[in-house]
């Protein structure tokens, strides 16, 4: 596990964040069971569903055996920052100095 993922605490595993159709439709959908946001020219979601493998003190507790999507989850990439900005605002700067 990186530094910057030991500080991070998990934030990508506490919700969801996936790419969505700018639609009236979608964006009202989403955002009545979370959040919508631009990033560039993209809309997002961003659903709360907190992984029930991260412990309380935010690390996984399957990590040698997590799922491919876990373990395939690019860290430092545009979904990483953007977990790390939207639920740990107050150590972004320090966390995106360790990636």
């Amino acid at each position: 596990m990186s530094k910057a993922c030991e500080l991070c605490k998990g934030a990508c595993c506490e919700s969801i964040i996936l790419p969505i159709s700018p639609s009236p439709t979608s964006t009202e959908f989403y955002a009545a069971r979370g959040s919508v946001f631009m990033i560039a020219t993209s809309t997002f979601a961003e659903v709360p569903a907190r992984c029930p493998h991260l412990s309380q003190s935010g690390k996984c507790k399957t990590y040698d055996n997590r799922p491919v999507a876990c373990s395939r989850f690019p860290v430092g990439s545009v979904m990483c920052l953007t977990a790390i900005e939207r639920r740990r605002p107050d150590q972004a700067e320090a966390i995106r100095a360790l990636l």
